[in-house]
Formats: C-alpha cells, sequence, structure tokens
C-alpha cells in the first residue's frame, strides 16, 4: 500500500509540474518554417489552395468537406473541414489569396482553446522549377497542458514541418 501512495503522489506532483510549466509559457505563439519545393511557385499555391484533393497527399487528413465559401473583405472565402481521425475535425476558412505567392488560413473554431493563421509565403526557389515556401503559425493555446505539450513534446513547428515535407513529397511525383 505504501508503493501504491508514493507512485500517486509521484504522478500527482508530475500532473502539477507540468501544469505550472505549462502555465507559465506564453498563450500566444509564432513559429515559421521554410523549404524548398520541387515544384514551380504556381503549381505549390495550386495545391495549397485545393484543400478538396488535400487529403490525397496529406496522410494526417482522412478527408475533407468543404463548405460554402464566406463573404470576406477581398471577395468569397474558399471554407473547409479537415477530419484528421479519431472524430476530430478542424474547420478553416482562407482569409487571404494572392495567387501565386501568397495565402492565409484561419482555424475557424469560435471560442476554441487553441487556434490561430497559417501564412504561406511563395517565391521562386533556387533553381528553375523549384519553389521557396515559408509558412508562419500565428496562435494561441489557452490550456497550459497544451502549450506545455507543444514547447516540449511535439516542437512548436511539428505541425509546420509535417506540411513542409508532406507537400515536397506530393510536389516531387510526376
Amino acid at each position: 500500500m505504501k508503493i501504491f501512495g508514493l507512485i500517486l503522489l509521484v504522478l500527482v506532483f508530475a500532473a502539477v509540474l507540468v501544469y505550472a510549466i505549462g502555465a507559465r509559457l506564453p498563450v500566444n505563439h509564432t513559429a515559421s518554417v521554410t523549404g524548398v519545393v520541387p515544384a514551380p511557385p504556381d503549381k505549390v499555391f495550386a495545391r495549397i489552395a485545393d484543400v478538396a484533393n488535400s487529403a490525397a497527399w496529406r496522410p494526417a487528413v482522412k478527408s475533407v468537406t468543404v463548405l460554402a465559401p464566406v463573404p470576406g473583405p477581398g471577395g468569397m472565402q474558399a471554407h473547409w473541414v479537415e477530419s484528421i481521425g479519431h472524430g476530430q475535425t478542424m474547420t478553416f476558412l482562407a482569409v487571404r489569396s494572392e495567387a501565386p505567392t501568397h495565402r492565409e488560413v484561419l482555424l475557424d473554431l469560435p471560442n476554441a482553446s487553441y487556434g490561430g493563421t497559417w501564412t504561406y509565403e511563395l517565391s521562386p526557389g533556387p533553381s528553375p522549377a523549384t519553389t521557396t515556401l515559408r509558412i508562419t503559425e500565428t496562435g494561441f493555446i489557452h490550456p497550459p497542458l497544451y502549450r506545455f505539450m507543444m514547447v516540449h513534446v511535439f516542437g512548436p513547428t511539428h505541425n509546420l514541418n509535417q506540411y513542409m515535407t508532406d507537400i515536397q513529397s506530393a510536389s516531387a511525383k510526376p
């Protein structure tokens, strides 16, 4: 019984420590990755903007449901839901698109405990028929446990790195 009590005490202490560390991390964050994609900017931009077919080249996305466009300051904005498995979905809104150089996407989950934008900046790459792609996440995470996990377990660029790897791989295929 003493061992069980000691184990329980250690677990409670660890949980309090993780929460305290997470609470000290800032709610707002910005993270960026830059990579070279083996395709010209117009083709890379078209792939990014073609959200209906993104499940075909992004393994983490199980399916995409395209919603009716939403009126915005620059015209109609693409709106969609990505199913990422285990019953989880994320709704997105393309708040700014300037083909083939810039796209900004908002995680459209009102009152969510986390959210923000992903900004895609495309420019000609270092060699012909390549693109330099910079993806910047500007977001917020309210729960201290989620902040701890982002910084100390997954890393702040985990999702950005995965997206970059996926688009590089998809663009390398004929």
